[in-house]
């Protein structure tokens, strides 16, 4: 548009607040440069300015998958540029539509330009009404409300996208950003002992792929096969060179299948017989004290490789696994936030660490496990019959302090993280596909996906 803005009317802002008139309009004005390099959108709330070539790369009129001409590593080393910028629709289905000097058009959706903005654009104005998604910071015990989900709600609906907003709340207390990590699934059905007890149709089991489509496949107990961990019957005899299956040791807080290369995101544990205090942390607070009240010793957790492994004597010919890993494990590309923490005192064997930095990066150890021990950050839960709680095992460690009451059985499930986030994002989509065509949805990062749900309901709401 040769530098000339194409406007629309406004509209309320996400918080409720207005600026001029109310409308349903999410986009209120573009503005294609001189140059036609860079393109400027102003949404109620803020205004980015997007580089013409990313617009290019980004386009997804014609699907997500590329082709050998379209891939992004193969075109041409030289930037296009935009010619023409314009606005068209209403609400949230309004689009900027763009056409480049080679030719090529495109029609993006405004809800998924505001969302990705702040990952890629310039923001003009840094007061944004849209409350973008937050670094996760954990909790401490005094301050953890941990939700009830009620087994009638997961299983009891028969309409889909009922039970799919079910399904999409629960992963949301278990992997939002801002939720305690962990939930607790109440008005259980009476559990069939005998089957709990063989490992298989268990109410674990069942709930966990309700929610996720399926389980952890163990590569040698098979499919939608639980671990028992047992004070008697055939499971006890596990506890042999195995804490986590002696009932009668103190169990430190770790993440399971720490001694894999990749570790299951969520656990579920359930108690089918008798009573432990059983303890959780969240690793993301005591990660937030340890950076406090020791900086200088935070790096060692994240660059001191350890060894974990162990040995299960207990599947006919042992069973070998190990691992080398550091314990903190940063999501990819932004190094100051924590995707996991891999952590289990009781199957660490020694720190990779040189000889010059031996002692400091054992301190750094030590000194997050003293402060996971804390009673700020552990929390001490009862666990008794009918209890099953399930929770992200890379935000948090559990443990056992004691076993209360015998016999006693639990009966673990874990979900592999691809599994996690394949249906987790699933879901999102299909939501969203109502607003945006799936095109366009393919790539967003999950976190952009979770804020664009948010961002397209709360606008719905406002504009209804």
């Amino acid at each position: 548009m040769n530098g000339t803005a194409a406007k629309g009317t406004q509209m309320a802002f996400v918080d409720g607040t207005s600026s001029g008139g109310r409308s349903s309009d999410m986009m209120l004005s573009c503005k294609r440069c001189t140059h036609g390099n860079k393109v400027t959108v102003e949404f109620p709330d803020a205004t980015f300015t997007f580089h013409a070539q990313w617009l290019h790369d980004a386009r997804c009129d014609n699907g997500a998958a590329r082709n050998a001409a379209t891939a992004i590593c193969q075109q041409p080393i030289s930037t296009v540029h935009v010619e023409k910028a314009s606005l068209s629709g209403n609400g949230t289905s309004m689009t900027l539509g763009v056409v480049f000097d080679d030719d090529l058009t495109s029609e993006f959706p405004g809800p998924w330009l505001r969302v990705m903005a702040p990952l890629v654009a310039r923001s003009e104005n840094p007061q944004l009404a849209l409350e973008e998604e937050a670094s996760p910071k954990g909790w401490l015990v005094d301050t953890l409300r941990i939700p009830e989900i009620s087994y009638k709600d997961i299983f009891g609906s028969k309409e889909e996208e009922h039970s799919n907003e079910v399904i999409i709340g629960v992963m949301d207390e278990l992997l939002g950003a801002s939720s305690p990590g962990i939930v607790k699934i109440v008005d259980l059905p009476d559990p069939n002992f005998e089957d709990e007890r063989n490992h298989k149709n268990n109410i674990n089991t069942l709930v966990l792929k309700r929610l996720f489509g399926s389980v952890f496949v163990h590569p040698i107990r098979g499919s939608d096969q639980t671990f028992n961990v047992s004070s008697h019957s055939k499971d006890a005899e596990r506890a042999v060179g195995v804490a986590n299956y002696d009932t009668t040791q103190l169990l430190l807080p770790h993440s399971d299948h720490a001694f894999y290369d990749i570790p299951n995101q969520v656990q579920g544990f359930y108690g089918l017989e008798g009573q432990s205090e059983n303890t959780w942390v969240s690793v993301l607070s005591a990660l937030a004290t340890f950076k406090e009240e020791f900086p200088d010793l935070y790096h060692h957790l994240c660059e001191t490789p350890m060894t974990i492994g162990r040995v299960s004597r207990f599947y006919g010919d042992p069973l070998y696994q190990a691992t080398v890993d550091t314990a903190v494990t940063s999501q990819p590309g932004f190094p100051n936030q924590t995707k996991r923490v891999r952590w289990h005192p009781n199957l660490t064997g020694a720190l990779l660490a040189p000889y010059d930095k031996y002692k400091e990066a054992r301190l750094a150890h030590q000194r997050f496990q003293e402060i996971m021990r804390r009673d700020t950050h552990q929390l001490k839960l009862v666990l008794k019959a009918g209890d099953l709680y399930i929770w992200d095992n890379f935000r948090l460690l559990h443990g056992r302090e004691r076993v209360l009451q015998v016999p006693r059985t639990g009966v673990g499930q874990t979900v592999p993280e691809q599994v996690v986030h394949d249906r987790y994002r699933a879901l999102h989509i299909d939501l969203l596909k109502q607003h945006v065509d799936e095109g366009w949805l393919i790539h967003m990062p999950m976190p952009q996906l979770r804020e664009m749900l948010k961002f397209v309901r709360g606008y719905n709401c406002i504009d209804g």
